[in-house]
Formats: C-alpha cells, sequence, structure tokens
C-alpha cells in the first residue's frame, strides 16, 4: 500500500500541505472569477501532515445589502391596505465560492462557482433555494395586504 492510496481510497488531500515562506498566498489573475487566486507556489505537497494551519486561508468574503419599503394607506376606521416591495442583493453584488483546496485539481486555488450554489441546494418547497441565499442574483417581492 502506498502513500496515495489506503484501503482503495484516494487520500492525496488527506493531508495539509507546508507553507513556502516568502511566497504570497494570494496572486492576481484576470482569468478567473474575482481576480484572485490561491498561488500554487505558496504550498508543498509532503504526504505527511504539513505546517499550514487549519482554515488558515479565509475565502473571499460575502456581502449583500436587503432593503425593503413599506407604505400603509387607511382606508376606514379599521381598515388599510399595507404595499410592500423587497429587494435581496438590492446592489446585486457577485459573491464567489471559496476556492478549490486540493492542491492536484487543475482548477486549484479558483472560484468554481457562485456563493449562492455552494451554502446549500435544493427546492423552494426544503427552503434551500440557490436563488434565496446570500449572494444569488437580485431578487425583488411585492407584497399587498388588506387589513380589516
Amino acid at each position: 500500500m502506498d502513500a496515495e492510496t489506503a484501503l482503495g481510497a484516494s487520500c492525496a488531500n488527506l493531508f495539509r500541505p507546508d507553507r513556502v515562506s516568502g511566497e504570497p498566498v494570494w496572486i492576481t489573475d484576470p482569468t478567473v472569477p474575482n481576480g484572485m487566486r490561491i498561488n500554487p507556489a505558496a504550498f508543498i505537497a509532503t504526504g505527511n501532515q504539513g505546517n499550514l494551519g487549519r482554515n488558515a486561508i479565509t475565502g473571499f468574503g460575502m456581502s449583500q445589502l436587503d432593503l425593503a419599503l413599506r407604505r400603509n394607506f387607511v382606508l376606514a376606521e379599521r381598515r388599510s391596505i399595507e404595499f410592500r416591495v423587497e429587494a435581496f442583493n438590492a446592489l446585486n453584488r457577485v459573491n464567489f465560492a471559496d476556492p478549490v483546496r486540493f492542491l492536484a485539481s487543475p482548477l486549484f486555488g479558483e472560484s468554481p462557482s457562485m456563493l449562492n450554489l455552494m451554502l446549500g441546494s435544493g427546492s423552494p418547497g426544503r427552503g434551500l433555494s440557490p436563488a434565496l441565499q446570500i449572494g444569488g442574483a437580485r431578487t425583488v417581492q411585492l407584497g399587498l395586504q388588506f387589513r380589516f
């Protein structure tokens, strides 16, 4: 049995690599999403547990601006109509998923998808619709409520 397999399963990505001092972790690359990628020259896979700490490299982060406006129209003493407009990711900011972390992957250091796809998937009935996760496309919702 070699260091690459154990019981028929690949162990190539089991251990954390060694961090090469003096090499930047992030490098500029205009051909990848967000214009930044993890520098493969900053790491060496040794086949043993390396000196790179767990969760030592952060991803791209996330931010989103949600807005809501509401207006109440009084019709009579106990009757009114409420109109609402809610915008999720109102600025339509792009949020990228964490980069691929496996040194052997040709996509190492690149973000392969959007954050809303990484956080969960499912159908709207299960509550994990990617359209409604943080980082999804701008979504606008209108509401009208009659109170009596």
